[in-house]
């Protein structure tokens, strides 16, 4: 039986070579096949993330010129696209349209978001305010008080104007 030698020269290098672009080939289809799927996703959900901060604005403008039913269908546009900070806004809407019930459901689903304050200052002092103008409304004195204690203590001046109308009355 013939041992074998160790390639050597040209055959060292062509195997060389060869292997190496192997491995690159290998290499690249770990990085990319199995990432193509994720980063098809990632950029998936920025355009959703973008189209969701485009309605969210767009609803801001019709917020800001009290135009509160066109303000209300760019904001669920914006929660339907995973913008879950615009229930706050939403459900402020439904409380200037009188619809107590969906103000009081998108207000509870705000005060569950874990980012609000840092997409909007002021964020949960503004939802306790309004959770709180709702139940007060329903005649919920109880948890209306707490709400507005809450907002009261997170900064809301206005909280505390309201709890002393409420008081009064």
């Amino acid at each position: 039986m013939e041992k074998k030698q160790p390639l050597r020269g040209k055959k060292l290098v062509i195997f060389s070579v060869l292997f190496a672009l192997f491995m690159v080939f290998l290499g690249y289809k770990m990085l990319f096949d199995t990432s193509d799927q994720a980063n098809i996703a990632s950029i998936d959900r920025k355009i959703e993330k973008d189209k969701a901060l485009s309605q969210f604005d767009k609803g801001l403008e019709f917020y800001d010129q009290k135009k509160y039913v066109e303000a209300s269908r760019y904001f669920q546009e914006s929660l339907n696209n995973g913008f879950l900070v615009a229930h706050a806004l939403l459900g402020e809407c439904k409380l200037h349209l009188h619809d107590l019930k969906s103000a009081e459901y998108h207000l509870v689903k705000a005060l569950a978001v874990k980012n609000g304050e840092s997409e909007l200052t002021g964020y949960y002092s503004g939802v306790e305010f309004n959770l709180g103008v709702v139940y007060h409304l329903k005649k919920d004195n109880k948890n209306a008080v707490a709400h507005l204690q809450v907002a009261k203590k997170l900064g809301n001046k206005d909280a505390a104007i309201y709890l002393s109308k409420m008081r009064l009355n």
